[in-house]
């Protein structure tokens, strides 16, 4: 038996490339909120990635990546960022040839492009989503890597797989099913070691809106001393639990890490998170004592 092996090596030339589109909605749809989220939380996954080894990337994804990661930083706070278009509404406007006649997303060689996304790719039949959150990452890195300058789709296909199942592999999911709703209450968490310690929390209910709960449980978690210097938070040992009236929390321990700035000692110290939920399973407080 004879195998055949293919290499291919990816190097990253930058072209320049000038083109346009019409910016005509953002969606609001679960799948759009998670598409929304997915880039936030890049600012996360892409600094981790680089610092570890089992993220797997090599030079020239090294470098790659570090551009993409200052596109990210540039056009976070750009209401236009993504721009969520019905290919059915716009014939054509991801039609790209007979290898790949529907595209789900597609953007312009610049930094200061949208990235635009096909919203008839996002649900099944049923109504439900069609992508996991790791898929979008994967198209995020992509259409990123794109806004480089960089053309050729293989290697933006491989890097994003990187990134994707890096943030996949470093996630923990809690689930609680719901029968009578037939489906889940999910809180997704992902711990990064390097290059601090970092967290990011993901709230997901039903067709409801993913909601990051990160920003809220770190501005709840200071140091004790004005002479320490906030390094590092990860949230750890996840649980449901239920009160008196059977209503749902979701608890967990938080580990805050903090630098002595004279004697550069570092301290650790445990808190509890709890996530109160009400009856219709939505978040009514986010508390960490």
């Amino acid at each position: 038996m004879k195998y055949i092996l293919i290499i291919v090596f990816c190097f990253y030339n930058l072209k320049a490339f000038a083109g346009g589109g019409t910016v005509v909605g953002n969606g609001a749809g679960v799948v759009e909120s998670s598409f929304q989220q997915a880039y936030t939380s890049l600012d996360k996954f892409i600094p981790s990635c680089l610092a570890v080894e089992k993220c797997g990337l090599t030079n020239e994804d090294k470098i790659m990546l570090g551009k993409i990661q200052k596109i990210v930083k540039l056009n976070v706070s750009r209401k236009d960022r993504l721009v969520f278009l019905s290919e059915a509404l716009n014939p054509g406007f991801f039609t790209t040839g007979n290898s790949e006649v529907f595209r789900i997303a597609k953007t312009f060689l610049t930094s200061d492009a949208s990235i635009y996304i096909n919203t008839d790719m996002l649900y099944n039949e049923d109504g439900h989503p069609a992508i996991k959150f790791q898929d979008i990452v994967r198209i995020l890195i992509h259409e990123l890597g794109h806004q480089t300058g960089y053309e050729q789709h293989a290697c933006l296909d491989i890097l994003g797989s990187k990134v994707a199942v890096f943030s996949e592999d470093s996630t923990l999911y809690y689930r609680f099913r719901l029968e009578e709703e037939n489906s889940s209450v999910t809180f997704a968490v992902t711990n990064f070691d390097l290059p601090v310690k970092s967290t990011f929390v993901l709230f997901d209910w039903k067709n409801a809106k993913i909601e990051n709960l990160t920003d809220a449980i770190i501005a709840q978690s200071p140091c004790v001393y004005d002479s320490e210097a906030y390094s590092g938070i990860e949230v750890i040992n996840g649980h449901f639990t239920f009160d008196e009236n059977a209503l749902m929390s979701f608890e967990a321990w938080i580990n805050v890490s903090c630098n002595e700035s004279l004697s550069g000692t570092a301290n650790v110290y445990r808190r509890n998170l709890t996530v109160n939920l009400d009856s219709e399973y939505k978040i009514m407080k986010v508390s960490v004592k």
